[in-house]
């Protein structure tokens, strides 16, 4: 397994920095919780997948807008991070509601430590979208891949560079130079580019969506509830709820991949799946 040691330090220092910090986006950290639990209900019935792989536990370890707890059956899951504080707070979650989090580990998913065709249902969320190039993502892809069962299911989220309000690249670049990122942007890959990529790796797009409808940069809707939630003294909460719902309606829209945040795609692995599945 291969982790990149100057990756891994950024993710522990974001880890440790989100310990001491209050989480103040509950309207949007719900709204992104829905949307997750929706879309995989959409898509795929968990309780039929017994081996079940989530490739981030940054939201498990730290907000609200975790979705894994959620899911039935939330336990004998593997989560996997890169960050050994940021599993280790998960665990700490998982325990406090009663879930089995003893699958929780450190990995990159780049290299995955799963054997072969061991995994039923992959869900990645945004963890794809770290790296700083292409060719990471690629790896990254083939990795899912291969620990996927013949059949297997994999839910994909990334960002979504059809957006009008997705900004170049160089922008990030800029952002995260002036430390106005929380954290590391990395690159992304077009719909058509992840089918290509996929396609070549054996899994076949079956579905795509996108989701999240709100602009970028995400900064900036966080404040913005955040000061409507302190004007307000708490009054508007429900209105912003209903705003962030509302949007999300925009999914429904032929105009979808113009106005999601992420890029939402299933994908089956190719062949067969054993009898005792």
């Amino acid at each position: 397994m291969f982790i990149r040691g100057k990756e891994k330090e950024h993710w522990e220092g974001i880890a440790r920095a989100q310990a001491v910090k209050s989480y103040g986006n509950e309207a949007l950290a719900e709204h992104k919780k829905e949307t997750y639990l929706a879309l995989i209900a959409r898509w795929v019935r968990v309780e039929n997948s017994p081996r079940i792989l989530k490739t981030d536990l940054f939201a498990e370890a730290f907000n609200r807008e975790q979705f894994l707890f959620d899911l039935t059956p939330a336990h004998g899951v593997i989560g996997m991070d890169i960050a050994a504080e940021t599993v280790k707070r998960a665990r700490g979650e998982a325990g406090n509601r009663g879930i089995d989090a003893g699958k929780y580990l450190c990995g990159d998913v780049r290299s995955l430590p799963l054997r072969d065709g061991s995994i039923d249902l992959v869900i990645s969320d945004s963890t794809l979208d770290h790296f700083s190039t292409e060719a990471e993502i690629i790896i990254a892809l083939k990795e899912l891949g291969r620990v996927l069962r013949p059949g297997g299911t994999l839910i994909l989220t990334i960002d979504n560079k059809s957006q009008l309000t997705y900004p170049p690249y160089f922008m990030f670049r800029l952002w995260m130079k002036l430390r106005l990122a929380p954290y590391f942007i990395g690159r992304t890959m077009s719909r058509t580019r992840l089918t290509a990529v996929l396609n070549e790796a054996g899994i076949d797009v079956i579905a795509s969506t996108a989701i999240l409808h709100y602009p970028h940069p995400d900064g900036l809707v966080r404040w913005l509830e955040r000061r409507l939630h302190t004007l307000g003294r708490g009054r508007l909460d429900k209105t912003i709820r209903r705003g962030f719902a509302g949007l999300e309606k925009l999914e429904g829209k032929r105009t979808r991949y113009l106005t999601g945040r992420y890029l939402a795609i299933k994908a089956i692995k190719r062949g067969r799946l054993s009898p005792e599945v």
